[in-house]
């Protein structure tokens, strides 16, 4: 692991996909031309990145990231994934749900934000608020098969066929175990979480902190 955290460039995000996709592709172990349309996560890179280094992920806790490199190379075809939840504050407006079988994947709102009239964004408050006076609930939710419509354009009528009624049904038992999975934790978007800590930020040339060119003319 401290091999590979050493060859990439903090200083560009693109290092880290360069470096695994460029290992792969030279490897061969990335079908050339290969698209995938699965639900995945942010998280996901976390646990890959370990699996591929050969280390084992805590287990002192639940990490919810899964490896998606069998998927990346073709091994499986479905997503490890069979809920994710999309959060606002500490509340789910919405989730994923990719049945094991088939090829759709379902996403309902139970929440959505008010957007300011005409718009697709909250433009008058700046940012989208989560809670109560900021947006709008709904029940029955929302519900879209975003493998066929990714935008969201075409709302399915929950009530015209059984098979969506339990499509939601599945969706509401995946939040519910969820929630009861998940432990209060401190609020990492508070304000002295949100402070500027000095001694928690890569510095290679104190007290400037401005090696950026010098570290790129070394490399090349």
């Amino acid at each position: 692991m401290s091999k590979i955290l050493s060859d990439l460039d903090y200083t560009n995000l693109l290092s880290w996909f360069s470096y695994f996709w460029v290992r792969g592709r030279k490897s061969r172990k990335l079908p050339a031309g290969s698209q995938i349309s699965e639900p995945t996560s942010q998280m996901d890179v976390f646990t890959t990145v370990v699996t591929l280094a050969n280390q084992k992920v805590p287990q002192d806790r639940v990490i919810d990231g899964k490896n998606i490199w069998p998927l990346l190379t073709g091994q499986e075809t479905v997503s490890p994934h069979e809920f994710l939840f999309h959060y606002c504050g500490t509340w789910i407006h919405a989730a994923r749900y990719r049945p094991r079988q088939g090829n759709s994947t379902w996403k309902v709102h139970f929440t959505t934000p008010n957007w300011t009239p005409g718009t697709m964004g909250c433009f008058d408050t700046l940012v989208c608020y989560c809670y109560d006076g900021y947006v709008t609930h709904h029940d029955p939710p929302l519900l879209y098969d975003i493998a066929q419509d990714p935008t969201e354009d075409n709302l399915i009528e929950i009530s015209s066929d059984k098979k969506y009624q339990d499509i939601v049904r599945s969706i509401k038992s995946g939040v519910d175990a969820h929630r009861r999975s998940v432990s209060p934790a401190p609020n990492q978007f508070a304000p002295l979480k949100l402070m500027f800590v000095p001694w928690l930020q890569q510095c290679c040339n104190l007290p400037y902190c401005s090696c950026q060119e010098e570290t790129r003319g070394a490399r090349s």
